[in-house]
């Protein structure tokens, strides 16, 4: 019997867990970093397979390892689960599904190979949701010695090998001057106006910015009366670029976007960076052959959607700059109903968004089988990202 056939038959033992996991986590949404819900059950399901578990502290209290250690030295490779939810609409990324198949592949692989394995781990990564979990942890050495993570993540589309952006949100803050819009409009300095010019402006560089580069901004202080000139207003705005070089030049235009307001207005300008900015994903082509063969053989047709396109950015992308990783897609939903919506609130407890994450937790028992068993497969994993750290 092959290990697919295998994983197949294990993952379908244990779907009334994964399931309880998963919807019991969709039930209790939490926040980045405030996960001890979701963190707790996870723990307390692999401690009880038998996996020994640590937790985090501080910032990455709901962070986690669980790891079971084979007969072989290596290789150590990592599940990765995410599970916090996002504000208002909770669950509608799905990171409950990711939770669970990370949960139901782990112990697969452990009953299925016992000692054959080297360290298998599941990590726990809080705070995906714009709060760079995996920042934190990667400086905090949680990955080292890791030979190669993988992970699965619910979408519109089955996809093995997709690219995320790059991102750093800004603030922009303008300070003007106060004055009666009516009686003494030409004493004031208006920092809406500030605001506005910028958002012009970035408009009016789109079309010159490299491709897949993407700039988004909201007004999140407009001034506080019409009859007063605004003297204080400020936008927030998220830079992408495919690459670090294509970010780095899309910032530069807009920070001289942001510098050229304030000075066509005559305001002070104060610009606010967020230090946890993400790298773009570098998916391990390796790993993800073997993946898109197995999920493949279970039916899940890959929707032929480019690399580069409808993607997103992700924590995950600072992990594959240190690490050889893989994040595939896989369909929970109808093309046209997207993540962070509340159709894909409701597709990723549905029977048919339930289904793919068994097929996917499948195709990831099956890959991670074959990372501990082919003793090609880790060096080949590894071959490919010296040649992308080197290129890079």
């Amino acid at each position: 019997m092959s290990y697919l056939q295998q994983s197949k038959k294990e993952i379908a033992s244990l779907a009334p867990a994964i399931t309880a996991i998963s919807r019991r986590i969709f039930e209790n949404p939490e926040l980045n970093f405030k996960e001890q819900f979701a963190a707790s059950q996870l723990v307390a399901a692999l401690k009880a397979e038998g996996f020994k578990t640590r937790c985090g502290k501080g910032k990455l209290s709901t962070a986690f390892e669980a790891t079971w250690s084979g007969s072989r030295k290596n290789p150590t490779i990592a599940i990765l689960a995410e599970y916090d939810a996002l504000p208002n609409i909770g669950h509608a990324c799905g990171h409950n599904m990711i939770a669970a198949a990370a949960f139901g592949a782990a112990v697969a692989v452990k009953r299925m190979l016992g000692e054959k394995c080297g360290t298998l781990k599941v990590i726990g990564t809080p705070g995906e949701e714009g709060g760079g979990g995996k920042l934190y942890m990667i400086g905090d050495g949680w990955f080292k010695g890791v030979d190669a993570a993988i992970m699965v993540h619910p979408a519109n589309h089955n996809r093995t090998i997709a690219r995320m952006l790059a991102v750093m949100e800004l603030e922009f803050k303008y300070y003007g001057k106060a004055s009666h819009a009516a009686a003494h409009p030409e004493l004031g300095i208006n920092a809406l106006d500030a605001v506005i010019t910028l958002f012009n402006s970035v408009n009016a560089m789109r079309q010159q910015t490299p491709n897949f580069s993407r700039v988004h901004g909201v007004i999140t202080h407009g001034g506080d009366a019409p009859n007063i000139i605004p003297e204080f207003a400020s936008a927030r705005f998220f830079v992408r670029g495919i690459t670090m070089k294509d970010f780095h030049a899309v910032l530069g235009k807009v920070t001289d976007c942001a510098k050229a307001a304030a000075k066509a207005t005559g305001c002070t300008l104060k610009i606010v960076k967020n230090r946890m900015n993400y790298e773009p994903f570098e998916p391990n082509r390796t790993m993800g052959q073997r993946f898109a063969g197995h999920i493949a053989l279970l039916g899940a047709k890959d929707s032929g959607i480019p690399e580069n396109e409808d993607i997103g950015s992700s924590d995950i992308g600072n992990l594959s700059q240190v690490v050889p990783s893989l994040h595939p897609e896989f369909a929970v939903s109808e093309p046209h109903i997207v993540n962070h919506s509340r159709e894909f609130l409701k597709a990723v407890v549905s029977p048919k968004g339930e289904a793919a994450m068994m097929r996917a937790a499948t195709a990831l028992t099956a890959t991670v089988c074959d990372l501990f068993t082919d003793a090609s497969f880790v060096p080949a994993v590894r071959k490919e990202f010296e040649k992308f750290k080197k290129g890079k």
